[in-house]
Parts: structure tokens; sequence; C-alpha cells
């Protein structure tokens, strides 16, 4: 009798310890971590910040390019894309958000990125696009190209696209700044393109202006950064439902 009701003791013991949660070992999480998105921010309160680039100093002089070598390319020489400055403005700067945004992951937007080859070139030269999203290369020309990324954080890749052909589908998984992207059979042709992990970014016009929309009220760092001129930062305050003001100016012969 004595055995039996040891035996049964023994049973319930075993049970009870079988039903408790194992403790998490030395050192190891114990709630497995997930990207959270930003804490909620009230709408009515987003600002922006705007600003223009400028230019000091006389224009570098660059050769105009020559596309003649493919037929299906324009005969005559064309500026170059490197630097477009106009009336002391510098465009195709890529300005983004370095530092301050609220942690967290921002959630994709539902439309591509579209990078489009007209006239045998790149078009647009900067871009910027979110880390995950689509990145949607087409063919507008009559010429066929190779477009080759060259990444230092992503994955490399190589492929030749057709006149009017299908659009390229790709997607960058890590953040990475000014990565370049050639085409292999024709030289002239390159471009950068901005991997973020948020939608806080615009490349200057023109006429040198920009506009980065819709931030948290908060104190950021603004980074301007250009291909040949490289980059400067500065400190910015958006007050809520204010518009903030960020203005560089770029000089020097380009790199």
């Amino acid at each position: 009798m004595k055995y039996i009701f040891r035996t049964q003791i023994f049973l319930i013991l075993l049970v009870v310890g079988c039903s408790k949660s194992p403790e998490p070992q030395s050192g190891a999480p114990s709630v497995i971590q997930t990207a959270q998105a930003p804490a909620p921010v009230d709408k009515s309160t987003l600002g922006s910040i705007f600003g223009t680039i400028s230019f000091k100093g006389a224009a570098p002089k660059l050769p105009a390019l020559d596309l003649s070598a493919d037929p299906a390319c324009p005969p005559d020489p064309q500026p170059q894309d490197v630097v477009v400055i106009k009336n002391g403005h510098l465009a195709n700067v890529f300005v983004y958000i370095k530092s301050g945004l609220p942690k967290g992951s921002y959630p994709l937007p539902a439309q591509p990125a579209v990078l489009d080859q007209k006239g045998c070139r790149y078009v647009p030269h900067v871009m910027g696009l979110m880390a995950g999203q689509r990145f949607e290369v087409r063919n507008s020309d009559n010429a066929e190209h190779n477009v080759h990324p060259m990444p230092k954080h992503n994955s490399e890749w190589n492929e030749s696209q057709n006149p009017h052909g299908q659009p390229i589908v790709k997607t960058f998984q890590h953040p990475e700044m000014m990565m370049p992207v050639q085409c292999n059979q024709h030289p002239w042709m390159e471009m950068y393109v901005n991997v973020l992990e948020h939608p806080f970014f615009a490349v200057s016009n023109e006429d040198g202006s920009f506009q980065i929309k819709d931030l948290p009220p908060g104190e950021y760092t603004v980074t301007a950064v250009h291909e040949k001129f490289g980059e400067q930062s500065m400190q910015v305050t958006v007050a809520p439902k204010q518009s903030a003001s960020a203005h560089f100016a770029f000089s020097g012969a380009a790199k």
C-alpha cells in the first residue's frame, strides 16, 4: 500500500514539474524581440523641413557626353548629370534625416521606386527608397541596356534588358548610401540609389529646392550628400505643425 502511495506522489510531482515553463538560460532574452512600429504620433502635429542647395563659386566645366557609339542613342552631345548647377543652385543632392527619428520600423510604400532609362540616360540620376521596397527598372529606350548595381551591403546583380522590355523588379534589404548603378553596355550611364530604413528623404530639384514632409516634432540631424562634393550635416528642430528650414552650400572642384 505504501509503495502505491509513494508512486502516486512521484507521478504528481513529475506532472507538476513538467508543466512549468523552462527557465531562460543565463544571458538569453526571455522575450523574443520583434520590430516595433514607432509610437503613434498625432498627425495634426506633423511638420516638415524645406530648404535649398546652393553652390558657391564657378561651376565646374565638364565635357559633354558622346552617345553616338550606339545608333539607338541620341546622336548629339549631351550634358552630364553629375553636376547640374543653375543660377547658383545645385540639383541631384540627396537630403535625408540621419538621426533623431522615433525608434521603430516604418511601413513600406505600396508603390515601387521607379528607375527608367530614357535617351540612354538613367532617370532620375539620384533616388531614394526604403529597405525592402520594390525597386523597378524600366527601359523606355530603343537600345538594349545592362543594369548593374554595385552595392557594398546588399546583393549585387547584373541583368540585361531589351528595348522596351519587361521591368526588372528587385529589392535591397539593407541600408546603403550612394550605391552606384551602371550600364555595362553604355559606360556613361551611371546613377545612385540610397536605401534607408525610413521614408524621410528628398532629392534637390534643378532650382536647388527640397522638402521632407510629415515629420514628427523633434530635433533632427539633416544630411545632404552629393556624389562629387561630399556630405554636410546640420541640426534642425521641427516644432509641432511647423516647417523648419535647412539651407546647404557646397563649393569646390568636382572630385
